[in-house]
């Protein structure tokens, strides 16, 4: 998104737009709301923002909007809040796409896992993503049973320990389906423990992803072309605050499908 952001910061700046970067930690609420805080106290105009914390990210928001300042979301959304753009996947449909991908894994006696590795584990992105991927399989017939399993901490040994629980009370796991970028960290697991039979599915063209799917690790990787996000959420804003119109409330993403075949051609 960063590179989406300065390609657009390029085409405006001559006419006197000014960006201003806060950076967060994304495994700490506290770094966010106090990022938040930051923002709140400045004399900005615009907000592009990816929710990443529900809670936190609707006080920030509800906020923004006392002091008249828009707000577009990228990547992530929250429908309930008001925002004047959000500009990324259609979560449901992007979960759909990964169950069918996992399914080329999958025989008659095959069971999957979807993992959640994440702080927030009822977040509504998330939560849309799983509820595509199980209709995929309900609308198509297929029996194959589907577990859910949250991680709520991120780093990397937490994750080996619930999935070797898991892995070792559970006969035919053959496909993992990840609802985050984290998929390195299942495939770091699944290579260590001599199980890349496994078929797993995530998201991200991130560096540690792509370096699993070139080994075969990793199956398919589900992009929605991050670097046009940022441009857009930009753009957006341009467009409601100095050019007076409104912007595109929604603008939804491509779902790119990434294989090992076809990664050196991916352009973000």
């Amino acid at each position: 998104p960063l590179k989406g952001i300065e390609r657009a910061k390029n085409e405006i700046e001559k006419y006197g737009v000014h960006l201003i970067y806060y950076f967060f930690d994304l495994n700490s609420h506290a770094s966010f709301a106090s990022q938040a805080a930051q923002i709140l106290e400045s004399e900005v105009n615009g907000v592009l923002l990816s929710p990443s914390f529900i809670e936190e990210a609707t006080e920030f928001v509800k906020s923004c909007q006392k002091k008249k300042i828009p707000v577009v979301f990228i990547d992530s959304n929250i429908p309930t809040l008001q925002n004047t753009s959000y500009i990324g996947p259609h979560l449901y449909q992007s979960g759909y796409v990964g169950a069918k991908l996992l399914t080329y894994s999958l025989n008659e006696k095959s069971k999957v896992l979807v993992v959640n590795i994440s702080n927030e584990i009822d977040n509504y992105n998330y939560l849309q993503i799983e509820e595509g991927f199980r209709s995929y399989f309900q609308q198509n017939k297929i029996q194959n049973p589907v577990k859910r399993v949250d991680i709520q901490k991120t780093d990397y040994a937490s994750v080996d320990t619930i999935l070797s629980k898991i892995i070792t009370t559970s006969q035919n796991i053959d496909g993992i389906f990840v609802t985050n970028s984290r998929v390195s960290n299942v495939a770091t697991f699944l290579k260590n423990r001599n199980l890349t039979h496994i078929g797993l599915v995530g998201y991200d063209f991130l560096e540690e992803n792509v370096a699993y799917l070139r080994d075969g690790v990793i199956d398919f990787l589900i992009c929605h072309k991050p670097d046009e996000q940022g441009y857009k959420g930009i753009m957006a804003l341009y467009t409601s605050l100095v050019l007076g119109r409104p912007s595109e409330k929604t603008q939804y993403m491509p779902i790119d499908i990434i294989t090992k075949e076809n990664e050196g051609f991916y352009n973000l």
